[in-house]
């Protein structure tokens, strides 16, 4: 099946939701323990703590407000460094997991704690994807940088300083959505065919290329569907999430494998 029409965002909703009535214990579970992960990759920690230090307070006091900071930062990064790389671990089994069940519609834990042997695999791509997207972000916000910089060196020039802040939106924001939707079936081609980390950019931007619109538009709508658990306290949003994802690894399925149309969910679904 062609990319443009695999990559349905309102067939992959049905197709997500056909599948969480299939297999809901893998796929919440899994759901519930990637919500926790992302919470705690975000996690900055430090809280505001430096709000709390004052003019006319005793030195002694401020120096313990910023080592209690600096304490309760570096305990932040650290729990989102073990969070990244546990993730890194957890990613191909919960891929896997999405295989199962839309090829069978059979729910396993043992499919969804299995990504082990591609965890190396998965860390080199994520490492990979930052680098990718940082040099890309530096290499585009750098000309709105340099004028933002010689309208700081000219005493504040507010017209540079406007300048500069509207170019680098101008650059950034469409280099950096460019670059997202090359990289964004990684994940998949590396757990779905087996591929290391430079394979699965080169595959993810092949089947991006002349696609970019249809895969704007399946992620915006699928992203804003993730984003409905949100009225349920958020609690809802592992289940809207894995109900995204699960259809976005049928998208990637349709669009690679011949015959993935007949599979058991999307038949018995009766979609």
């Amino acid at each position: 099946m062609d990319v443009s029409e695999a990559f349905s965002p309102l067939r992959a909703i049905q197709h997500g939701v056909a599948s969480i009535q299939r297999a809901p214990a893998g796929l919440l579970v899994g759901g519930f323990l990637l919500f926790v992960l992302d919470s705690f990759s975000s996690g900055t920690g430090g809280g505001n703590l430096g709000d709390l230090a004052k003019d006319d307070q005793p030195p002694e006091v401020s120096l313990a407000i910023l080592m209690v900071a600096i304490g309760l930062m570096a305990v932040g990064f650290v729990l989102a460094l073990v969070a990244f790389i546990v993730r890194c671990w957890f990613v191909p089994g919960w891929i896997r997991l999405h295989r199962q069940v839309l090829e069978t519609g059979a729910d396993s834990f043992k499919v969804l704690f299995s990504g082990g042997d591609a965890f190396l695999r998965m860390l080199g791509w994520r490492l990979l994807y930052s680098l990718i997207a940082l040099g890309t972000f530096v290499a585009a916000a750098l000309p709105g940088g340099i004028v933002l910089g010689i309208g700081i060196a000219q005493e504040m020039n507010q017209t540079l300083l406007i300048a500069g802040g509207v170019l680098m939106v101008l650059l950034v924001l469409p280099v950096q959505i460019y670059v997202a939707l090359g990289l964004a079936l990684g994940n998949h081609a590396l757990v779905l065919e087996g591929l290391g980390p430079v394979a699965a950019l080169d595959r993810s931007w092949e089947l991006a290329r002349g696609n970019r619109i249809t895969l704007a538009i399946f992620f915006f709508v699928t992203g804003l569907f993730s984003l409905l658990g949100l009225l349920l306290c958020c609690i809802g949003m592992f289940v809207t999430r894995a109900i995204s994802e699960v259809g976005t690894t049928e998208a990637f399925l349709l669009a690679t494998v011949p015959g993935a149309e007949d599979w058991v969910v999307p038949r018995e679904a009766g979609l």
